[in-house]
């Protein structure tokens, strides 16, 4: 991580206290976000379910360790909903830094150069939290084992690979 990806953030909260991945609202109607808290402020950070997933595989690949099973996501902090900052993302960053040892999420909230926010968190809790965000993603609709297709409760399922 160069000084010159570090001064393209527009808002720098710095080092993460409590960096969680979050689904809110109900099976098939969910909106993702990243909820972080740090020294320098709070941030609420909306991502697509598909976007929550990648960054999750990519913190994994980065960090080199794999995918544990913990269930319902378990949250360090309090579930409030304010924060100093709120942007739906445009594109994310991961970086390293070897100076400090921790790494960077770098999220830009515009097509606006230098319009991102900088998160810095240490390898376990940007681990905790690539392990919630697959939880996330994956505690949605229960999915049909044959076809992959969602199985809405309490309905009966159509599966064209069930005929």
């Amino acid at each position: 991580m160069s000084q010159d990806d570090r001064a393209h953030a527009r808002y720098d909260i710095g080092v993460c206290a409590v960096l969680e991945a979050e689904a809110i609202g109900e099976a098939g109607n969910r909106h993702f976000r990243l909820r972080a808290s740090a020294e320098n402020g709070s941030a609420l950070l909306w991502l697509e379910k598909e976007e929550l997933r990648e960054l999750a595989v990519t913190v994994k690949r980065m960090l080199r360790t794999s995918v544990n099973t913990s269930g319902v996501p378990q949250a360090n902090g309090d579930a409030d909903s304010r924060a100093d900052f709120e942007f739906k993302v445009q594109r994310l960053a991961l970086g390293y830094d070897r100076g400090s040892g921790r790494y960077m999420l770098l999220a830009q909230v515009s097509e606006e150069e230098g319009d991102a926010i900088a998160l810095w968190a240490d390898r376990a809790t940007l681990d905790r939290m690539a392990d919630q965000a697959f939880d996330a993603h994956d505690a949605g609709r229960i999915r049909c084992p044959l076809c992959g297709g969602p199985v809405a409760e309490g309905k009966r399922h159509v599966c064209p690979r069930a005929n």
